[in-house]
């Protein structure tokens, strides 16, 4: 797993929640972005079926991925999905699934999650929690995976997850939302690796979430035409748009398509035991929103 490293050029951030933009054509773009789609795959976790359907499970035979039964830890019906990061005397530990919707792939993905931190969630600085999001070449499906540190070409693979960040603990735990992304025209950290570079709020926009409650996550990927620096990138907090980045290069090779989602716990320095539950999963090709 990769650390934090440096942040995206502040013109790619066009709008946050209309920011940037004339007023007169606010509403416009944002009923652009919020248009629906056609859903891909949901998962309420309410059957042992749920979790036969991803590809890759990390932490199952040590427990650390479960479905619970119990209405009273999901956010709807009876079944969510329980992800557990343990104490590991300070090294890094997790969990996670991955689920593949290729090979063909799609131009344009939202992801919407329910998360909830545990009540005692506290990360300290680093990890990646959260739901991703990945394109891939051809019909690998671990394709990309296991590269923290490297560049994406932009022939093979790019993506990114929609987590939290302290700020080095400026912020409390689980932090505030940030965009987390691998891609072809990343920066290079100051160690001379390619860590994931952060799309994230303006300073004074900056509201950790809160642990212990339900809370509706979406971000949308639309893939670059080749050639062209035009691709986007969003998140939605409980339906209110949080980011919106534009002019992105994900890839330089039109066979890089959208084709893997991953739901994810993972602490750098795991000195105890951290939960999160994930619920109401929906990926589509248009906005989903929350529950109503």
């Amino acid at each position: 797993m990769s650390r934090l490293s440096g942040l995206v050029p502040s013109a790619l951030v066009a709008v946050l929640a209309g920011r940037g933009l004339p007023q007169e054509s606010r509403p416009a773009a944002l009923a652009a972005l919020e248009t629906p789609g056609r859903v891909l795959h949901t998962d309420g976790f309410e059957s042992d079926e749920s979790l036969r359907a991803y590809f890759e499970i990390r932490g199952a035979d040590e427990g650390r991925v479960r479905r619970t039964t119990d209405p009273e830890q999901a956010n709807s019906g009876s079944g969510a999905l329980r992800l557990t990061s343990p104490a590991n005397e300070g090294n890094a530990s997790g969990a996670g699934v991955s689920y593949w919707f290729g090979p063909e792939g799609e131009d344009r993905v939202h992801l919407r999650v329910y998360v909830r931190f545990a009540a005692d969630y506290d990360q300290g600085n680093l990890h990646h929690t959260g739901a991703s999001l990945a394109g891939v070449a051809g019909t690998n499906k671990w394709g990309g995976m296991g590269t923290a540190g490297l560049r994406p070409r932009g022939d093979d693979h790019f993506s990114s997850s929609l987590e939290t960040w302290r700020e080095w603990g400026r912020f409390p735990a689980p932090g505030f939302p940030v965009l987390y992304a691998y891609w072809m025209d990343m920066r290079r950290d100051r160690d001379g690796n390619f860590w994931g570079n952060l799309f994230e709020p303006p300073a004074g926009e900056r509201v950790a979430l809160e642990r212990n409650r339900w809370i509706c996550l979406e971000h949308m990927i639309r893939v670059n035409d080749v050639g062209q620096a035009n691709g986007e990138h969003a998140a939605w907090i409980d339906g209110r748009l949080v980011l919106h980045a534009t002019g992105i290069r994900w890839r330089s090779d039109a066979g890089v398509r959208l084709k893997r989602f991953g739901l994810d716990v993972y602490v750098h320095r795991a000195t105890k035991e951290n939960a999160v539950w994930f619920d109401d999963v929906v990926l589509s090709t248009g906005y989903v929103g929350p529950l109503r």
